[in-house]
């Protein structure tokens, strides 16, 4: 069953993992205390639901991002905890914007052929003259796949991860899953960060 072009253009984690053009990036405050990080809960964050972040209109991509992200979380050992104490706060947020590409293809050469005249008779000429198409434009999806971790105590950002890279397209739920899950699994390496 092939999912539909709506739902297509909003997964900003298609550029993730399947894609080779991808990059991810993270950032971090080393005043904040890491390793005593234990406990988390996902922010009912604003932001999820404003229009900009293409994930408030897709729920069921929003979930596949929060299930990676508990899963990976769960492997370093910590615990979700939506009613009580947490040590901090996740949220996600997504977008998608056109980009433009300026491709320039190489300079070739065309033969031209014909005759000329001279006292001997007709002889034959072949000359080669370069020609140069100039570029030319594409255009494509940049998706951006955001994922910050709030300290809870002070409310201020502790960690951030960022995955920047050209949108593609699934025909399956399980296919994006995998390349969902090898995305978040990529940006979560860098946490905890080592404090230097």
């Amino acid at each position: 069953m092939r999912v539909p072009s709506w739902i297509l253009l909003m997964m900003t984690l298609l550029i993730l993992a399947g894609c080779s053009t991808y990059s991810v990036v993270t950032d971090y405050d080393n005043s904040f205390p890491f390793a005593s990080y234990k406990i988390y809960h996902w922010a009912d964050d604003p932001i999820a639901k404003s229009s900009s972040n293409v994930l408030a209109s897709n729920p069921l991509v929003l979930k596949r991002i929060k299930n990676a992200v508990d899963r990976e979380l769960a492997t370093k050992g910590y615990v979700l905890n939506n009613n009580g104490p947490v040590d901090f706060t996740l949220s996600v947020y997504a977008g998608v914007q056109e980009r433009e590409r300026y491709n320039y293809p190489p300079m070739d050469f065309s033969y031209h052929h014909g005759y000329y005249h001279n006292r001997f008779g007709h002889n034959r000429l072949g000359i080669y003259d370069p020609y140069w198409w100039g570029p030319y434009v594409t255009y494509y999806e940049e998706g951006t796949l955001v994922i910050d971790v709030m300290d809870q105590k002070s409310n201020e950002l502790a960690w951030r991860g960022i995955a920047q890279g050209i949108l593609k397209h699934y025909d399956t739920g399980k296919e994006m899953q995998q390349d969902i899950d090898g995305a978040v699994t990529k940006m979560l390496a860098g946490f905890p960060p080592l404090n230097r």
